[in-house]
């Protein structure tokens, strides 16, 4: 780092203790100019009671709008609980109501449904499903069906063949006034194809 001499302007180096030009002492220089630095560089603390006093305004004010917020949230929290429970009774009674009303509806479908030809087959047989006797009622048959169901349809068959491919009994029904005429299962009495 590298100074001036005070006196003549000169460059020197921070190490130096005179000047070399004009012989002026650096050393007493540098102390004077480091003492006067001190003196500028501390500056004198001035009363902050102002200062401070507003500091503790805001912090009560603040600690009274928290209180004042935190009280509304538990207030509204009480009423919004309550609200809840209200709409969740008014909730429950219009489910119940509606689940009433649905519960009439299928009753009166129900009703009408035994009445048909398919409800009468379901009556008879619980164990078949509603689509199934809407089909059996209608002359349907299906991939599917159970051999009961063709028995019901058609009465018994005109002649079952049995045969034996290795993997068990299987079965050929046929009934000759029909069409198709002839359907194949196996012990499970699922017809697998017909013809």
């Amino acid at each position: 780092m590298s100074i001036k001499c005070p006196k003549c302007q000169k460059e020197l180096s921070s190490t130096d203790i005179f000047c070399s030009q004009c012989g002026y002492s650096i050393k007493n220089e540098s102390t004077k100019n480091s003492s006067q630095k001190i003196s500028y560089n501390t500056p004198q603390k001035k009363g902050n009671g102002c200062g401070i006093a507003l500091l503790i305004f805001i912090a009560f004010l603040f600690t009274i709008f928290l209180i004042r917020t935190c009280s509304k949230t538990e207030n509204t929290s009480s009423l919004t609980t309550n609200s809840v429970s209200q709409l969740s009774k008014e909730d429950s009674i219009k489910n119940k109501i509606r689940i009433d009303s649905i519960d009439k509806q299928q009753k009166i479908e129900e009703e009408k449904f035994l009445k048909t030809k398919a409800g009468k087959i379901y009556k008879k047989h619980r164990e078949w499903s509603k689509e199934d006797c809407i089909k059996i009622a209608e002359h349907q048959v299906w991939i599917g069906m159970h051999y009961d169901m063709l028995v019901y349809m058609r009465g018994k068959p005109n002649n079952v063949n049995t045969s034996n491919y290795g993997d068990g009994p299987h079965y050929q029904a046929c009934w000759h006034d029909y069409d198709p005429s002839c359907f194949y299962f196996d012990e499970s009495q699922i017809i697998t194809s017909y013809n």
